[in-house]
């Protein structure tokens, strides 16, 4: 697929730009040999800074970074991680870096759904302009309606920042999601596309567009990978994400304390019969 400035023209109007056939299925089944296996060994860890509370919690290991394994270097090879980096400057006009990459294994019956979002939100006040950020998304099976594919709604990174909530999974998870009012508005405005990837391909996209996804409820598996970049001489302040943090886990802990004082209450009411 050759890149061309009707690229990012697209790119720019819509918010996101699919790149077919990134990675050939021979090296797509190598890696998803690589994140299954290390998944089994307990390689796997939550998708959240360990310091938030809800993120200490059991079975919410459900996302794979490889940084620090012997694969890591492998893998950077078999997904072409260069061409990414190429790709994404040319769509954004700047020069990049790979900052974090993670998978997500969306396993059959199993995969959870990811709640509506802009990524932006997560890193709003961490010292950075949005411009700063670009995602890629790779899917290493074919993805599907029913397996839970990438759902975006289209140009809805001209909305700017839009209002999130805190909320709580159901693997004790915490995170940012845009109100079902909201959505239903936005919805009138962006259409939602349903990005059924073919095994291979990619979508590259801003930190303002809005996505999200259903749960796998087919019987395939749906192995997936973000990598995260941004400028290259960009870096977000230590300082500022520790307070961030810890806000967000005062957050927690209140979200918590009141779920637990819903509970006391019901237990204390007497049921019928």
């Amino acid at each position: 697929m050759n890149l061309t400035n009707k690229h990012i023209k697209q790119f720019k109007k819509d918010g996101f730009l699919v790149y077919e056939n990134l990675i050939n299925s021979q090296a797509c089944e190598k890696i998803n040999t690589i994140i299954y296996k290390l998944n089994k060994n307990k390689k796997a860890f939550s998708e959240l800074d360990l310091n938030f509370p809800f993120s200490k919690m059991d079975k919410n290991k459900k996302v794979i970074s490889i940084k620090n394994l012997k694969q890591n270097h492998l893998v950077n090879k078999l997904i072409k991680l260069d061409k990414i980096l190429k790709i994404g400057e040319f769509l954004t006009e700047q020069k990049l870096k790979i900052w974090y990459k993670k998978f997500y294994p969306k396993y059959a019956f199993d995969g959870d759904n990811e709640v509506y979002h802009q990524d932006f939100f997560y890193h709003r006040k961490k010292g950075l302009n949005v411009k700063n950020y670009l995602q890629c998304f790779i899917a290493f099976h074919d993805h599907n309606v029913s397996g839970g594919c990438l759902r975006i709604f289209k140009g809805s990174h001209k909305l700017g920042l839009v209002k999130h909530e805190n909320i709580m999974t159901r693997n004790g998870l915490s995170k940012f999601t845009i109100p079902a009012s909201s959505l239903l508005k936005i919805s009138k405005r962006c259409e939602l596309e349903n990005l059924e990837l073919k095994k291979g391909s990619c979508v590259f996209f801003t930190y303002n567009t809005i996505h999200g996804s259903s749960s796998n409820a087919s019987k395939d598996n749906q192995n997936r990978m973000i990598c995260q970049m941004m400028s290259l001489n960009a870096d977000h302040r230590i300082s500022t994400n520790q307070s961030i943090n810890n806000k967000r886990t005062k957050r927690e802990v209140e979200i918590l304390n009141k779920m637990i004082s819903t509970l006391k209450k019901l237990n204390k009411k007497p049921t019928a019969g």
